[in-house]
């Protein structure tokens, strides 16, 4: 595995039940320590990230800024100057809570397995989501704690793959705490249990509707490959990122259920939705965006009892509109509002978030993200699959293993062998 250069250190269950509980599946059990343990029997914390891009790197200065203890000790991406610019920011923003010397700032397709080799107790997974199911899976074998950004994969057989390594960080007390970051804020929480607890009667459906600008995109470098340019502009490409349905709409379909009590649905079928994605109807446009990710997709989500959740996505030049709203017998609620009188986390969802993984960490009380990492990942996945098809698929055909993955493409072999 090849190392940054000394002079990189200036920069420096039943089907049914599958994922409503994630249950079932297998993996060995690590003999590392888990719970409140840390490496070297020390009380510092010591932290891995793997996926160096600005997600990541906030993500380690949030679990600096957590508590005093954490220290950043080891880094991997698979591009060298993404290493030295996280090192970069890390140094000059936590100086004394960094302590990752060259030799452990890693570079390639398997500096994961450095990482997870370096003492940490806790890492974060913040490189694309093709190769999360990859990186869950080791890092659970190795017993540490993990932040895991989401979605939690690209296709089926990843979130059955990530699923099968959060039930096994259950069975050795490991936490998994997710991207959905959402759920850590104090005005959404309130507003959620608030309809939960009956404030607009029962909830009849829940809309949610995106249409939104152009993902970030990096211009072609000298000596880029076309490979290269591609996976570093991963969002734009269905095999890294799964879609712009699944990669960015996660986060309000994963509020819709949510509203909805957490239940799976029973079948989601392909629709059009008009309004928001009129105003920006991506597709129309002619080299809208680089990539190959649908600009538009719609669909609608129906419930065992009846109701239902619409969901649409569509990103394009100019466009900034959203709308979720939840319906019910006595009333609608603006799930984008927090109710009266509750302010968002005062320090914001994220930092919330890695407050929460650290503290969990630090007292060996696990918290477990998996089923809502999970849950929502399928259920994102079964929209994208329904409106790319234009064929209704069903949630009992979703959960059952072995099934071939997805039309957004599969984690290339090269990269989920390890």
């Amino acid at each position: 595995m090849r190392r940054l250069p000394e002079s990189g250190r200036g920069l420096a269950q039943s089907r049914r039940g599958f994922l409503c509980s994630v249950a079932g599946g297998s993996l060995a059990a690590a003999a590392a320590p888990a719970g409140g343990v840390f490496a070297g029997g020390d009380q510092r914390i010591r932290v891995g990230l793997i996926g160096c891009g600005g997600r990541g790197t906030g993500a380690a200065l949030q679990a600096a800024a957590a508590d005093p203890a954490v220290r950043i000790v080891a880094l991997a991406d698979l591009f060298a100057d993404q290493v030295s610019s996280a090192a970069h920011e890390i140094f000059r923003d936590a100086a004394a809570q960094f302590e990752c010397p060259p030799e452990r700032r890693f570079v390639g397709e398997r500096a994961y397995l450095d990482v997870l080799s370096a003492g940490v107790d806790l890492v974060l997974l913040a490189a694309p989501p093709h190769v999360r199911p990859l990186h869950v899976t080791a890092a659970v074998h190795a017993g540490k704690h993990i932040y895991c950004e989401k979605p939690a994969a690209i296709d089926l057989p990843g979130v059955h793959a990530v699923a099968a390594a959060c039930a096994a960080a259950r069975r050795q007390k490991l936490s998994v705490m997710s991207g959905l970051c959402f759920r850590r804020d104090e005005a959404t929480r309130t507003l959620i249990e608030g309809i939960r607890d009956g404030a607009i009667g029962r909830v009849r459906e829940v809309h949610v509707h995106a249409a939104v600008g152009l993902p970030w995109h990096k211009p072609a470098a000298s000596g880029w490959s076309i490979g290269e340019w591609q996976a570093r502009n991963w969002i734009s490409f269905r095999h890294f990122s799964g879609g712009h349905f699944v990669e960015h709409h996660i986060h309000a379909i994963d509020r819709a259920l949510w509203a909805l009590g957490d239940k799976c649905p029973t079948m989601a079928f392909p629709a059009v939705e008009p309004g928001l994605l009129a105003a920006g109807h991506a597709d129309s446009q002619p080299g809208w965006a680089i990539g190959d990710c649908a600009g538009t997709a719609a669909a609608r989500y129906a419930f065992a009892d009846g109701r239902e959740l619409h969901a649409s996505c569509s990103r394009g030049i100019g466009v900034d509109s959203r709308l979720e709203m939840a319906l019910g017998t006595d009333g609608r609620c603006d799930l984008l509002r927090g109710p009266t009188g509750v302010r968002p986390s005062p320090v914001g969802m994220y930092q919330a978030t890695i407050d929460a993984l650290v503290r969990a960490v630090r007292s060996g009380s696990p918290v477990d993200d998996g089923a809502a990492l999970c849950r929502a990942t399928l259920v994102a996945i079964m929209g994208r699959m329904a409106a790319e098809s234009g064929r209704p698929v069903r949630w009992e055909d979703v959960v059952r293993r072995g099934l071939p993955a997805s039309p957004a493409g599969t984690i290339r072999s090269g990269l989920i062998a390890g």
